[in-house]
């Protein structure tokens, strides 16, 4: 495998747009029809509902006991009291599983389970820790008042109700509810099955020493970031700068997988394989290159038989910003949502002021809950200083020629979801 130039003409220039435009143009040419599979209830924690669900029953499907209790007549305790307590006969036991119910008659109880249904005759019930069993009857020392106690049909969820719509991310209760509603299977968008290549002589050398751990540390990073907003990736490996080598590998991948990734060798330097990778693999190629955004400047994309090849630089910074501008709106679409709707944002002010800049800038923040209002100091570094990722847990992209007072506010957005619980 050579990892000499891979051509000799390398007066390549990045055309540059910008990142709302980039995203737009991906969007756009890919007309994203998002695939939908159908799951196990139990297993949709935290998965994209594809469909509305609308209850097909009432919750609870029938009038039920609240407690462990007496199912009796109001009416019978009217004059009821301390001194002169309700007697009533015990006729029978009721469970939820009980095929045949007796009937209450004046002046007679029937003992019921929690969630047990109600005897016809009966409109309420008395807990068993307020009454005194005696000789087969019990004694009620208070009027009780009429469905006291009692959780009435369709009190919950009314048959015909809608109860969630597609787009919803389904939450633990939300299972509760599917499985209380009869459901055991529901549809769900399918998670974005994305592969990750990384690419760069330096990083392949490293990976033929067999070192422990391996260095392709960077690309876990994206990987994680991938899975937290709703695809599933895998690291396909290192490959050296070699435009033979990262076509097929690309190849390969696309048969595999909804979307590529690559990280490094997609700038403009004599050995930089990707971009002529993805142009040697047919039509239309490579559409953006090169975004208005620092760092993230050497981003862009292609496309490769109607699959999206995200080319993401190798320096950490600028490969996570280029994910959040490029990836992020693209995820979110193959599962209907926004982005919003992934990771949540909220309004600090700023600790420090913020120069004008010509460009699109990866502003990141950290931000802490200060007396009830979230202030947001702002983390300063180059493209490969990973550092300012783990000291950063908020971000925002600032526009061009923007410049932020101190004290002002502004919209930041998660990091990640595990950033949204403020230290």
């Amino acid at each position: 495998m050579s990892c000499e130039p891979v051509r000799e003409d390398w007066k390549r220039v990045l055309k540059l747009t910008s990142p709302e435009d980039a995203a737009k143009k991906l969007l756009e040419i890919l007309e994203i029809k998002p695939k939908i599979e159908e799951i196990n209830v139990i297993d949709c924690l935290g998965r994209v509902l594809a469909e509305d669900i609308i209850a097909q029953q009432d919750i609870p499907p029938y009038d039920c006991a609240c407690f462990e209790g007496y199912a009796i007549r109001s009416e019978d305790t009217i004059n009821a009291s301390k001194s002169s307590p309700a007697k009533l006969k015990v006729i029978g036991k009721v469970f939820p599983d009980t095929k045949e119910i007796p009937k209450v008659e004046r002046g007679q109880a029937v003992f019921l389970v929690t969630g047990a249904p109600m005897p016809s005759g009966a409109d309420a019930l008395i807990k068993v820790e307020e009454t005194k069993l005696e000789d087969g009857h019990i004694l009620v020392f208070r009027k009780v008042e009429k469905l006291e106690n009692v959780a009435v049909k369709g009190e919950d969820v009314k048959v015909g109700s809608p109860i969630l719509r597609a787009g919803h991310v389904i939450r633990p209760t939300d299972i509760g509810m599917l499985m209380g509603l009869g459901y055991s299977k529901i549809k769900v968008y399918a998670k974005p099955k994305v592969a990750i290549i990384s690419v760069g002589k330096e990083l392949y050398l490293k990976s033929l020493e067999q070192k422990e751990p391996p260095p392709n540390n960077y690309a876990y990073v994206i990987k994680g970031l991938v899975e937290e907003v709703g695809g599933v990736a895998d690291v396909l490996g290192i490959l050296p700068d070699d435009v033979e080598i990262v076509k097929k590998a690309i190849s390969d991948a696309l048969e595999r997988y909804d979307v590529i990734l690559t990280m490094g060798s997609c700038s403009i330097g004599v050995n930089d394989a990707v971009p002529d990778a993805i142009n040697g693999l047919g039509k239309p190629g490579v559409i953006v290159h090169g975004l208005t955004l620092s760092p993230g400047k050497p981003a862009g994309f292609g496309v490769v038989m109607g699959k999206p090849v995200i080319m993401l630089p190798g320096h950490i910074v600028s490969a996570v910003a280029a994910f959040y501008a490029l990836c992020l709106p693209l995820l979110a679409a193959m599962t209907r949502r926004s982005v919003g709707n992934v990771l949540p944002s909220i309004y600090a002010k700023l600790e420090e002021s913020e120069e004008s800049w010509s460009g699109y800038r990866f502003l990141r923040a950290n931000v802490r809950d200060v007396d009830g209002e979230f202030i947001a100091k702002p983390m300063h570094g180059g493209a490969n200083v990973m550092m300012t990722l783990i000291k950063a847990n908020y971000f925002t992209i600032l526009p061009p020629r923007t410049e932020v007072k101190k004290g002002e506010k502004i919209k930041l957005r998660a990091l990640s979801l595990l950033d949204t619980l403020l230290q």
